[in-house]
């Protein structure tokens, strides 16, 4: 396996080449956007973790690129996640907000890397979601943490108030595609998935 991880600290670089490399195999790195631009274009790589703040080429542009060449991304960055970062046009597969350990960043990765390579469908009342797609039909991109709250819907599992950003960025992607599922909250069932009408 090959990970291209990308952020302007140097020292940051350094430390999770280390990690990763132990866990997931070769980690090329980068500092700034046009490096992960050039590193795209030239290697092949299964993954790419990169800073939302890298210099020269910003992180829109390089998700757009990563996304053409179909591969998972994870998006690291100084904000909460927000519904906003999540209803954003050009959407990578996760995002991870710092501060985190090796140990979440692991994990991050592994939940992307399974899912991009899931032939697993979700359905939720008219909404078909093929996992390795990463989008609602045709319409807008999901995150992997988009993806793990509907699953727990389905399944019965509980959805907490901490998913909220999800929640709220699912709502509006399902409004986006003129579905008519929403996520509402109950009283003594917690979050679960109706119609406009319910």
């Amino acid at each position: 396996m090959k990970i291209l991880f990308a952020a302007p600290d140097r020292d940051l670089l350094e430390c999770f080449k280390q990690l990763l490399a132990g866990e997931f195999g070769e980690t090329v790195t980068a500092f700034d956007g046009t490096q992960v631009l050039t590193l795209l274009s030239a290697e092949n790589f299964d993954a790419v973790i990169l800073d939302r703040a890298l210099p020269r080429v910003d992180h829109k542009t390089l998700v757009a690129r990563i996304r053409e060449k179909d591969l998972p991304s994870v998006v690291l960055t100084d904000e909460p996640v927000s519904a906003r970062l999540l209803t954003d046009e050009v959407l990578p597969n996760e995002y991870l907000s710092y501060p985190f350990d090796a140990k979440k960043l692991s994990a991050v990765i592994k939940g992307v890397l399974e899912k991009s390579s899931s032939a697993e469908r979700i359905n939720v009342e008219d909404v078909g979601i093929t996992v390795r797609e990463f989008r609602i039909k045709n319409g807008p991109g999901l995150t992997a943490g988009e993806i793990d709250v509907l699953k727990s819907l389905i399944e019965g599992r509980p959805v907490t108030t901490s998913d909220g950003a999800y929640i709220s960025a699912l709502n509006a992607k399902f409004a986006g595609v003129g579905s008519k599922v929403r996520i509402r909250y109950r009283a003594k069932k917690g979050f679960i998935a109706v119609t406009e009408n319910e």
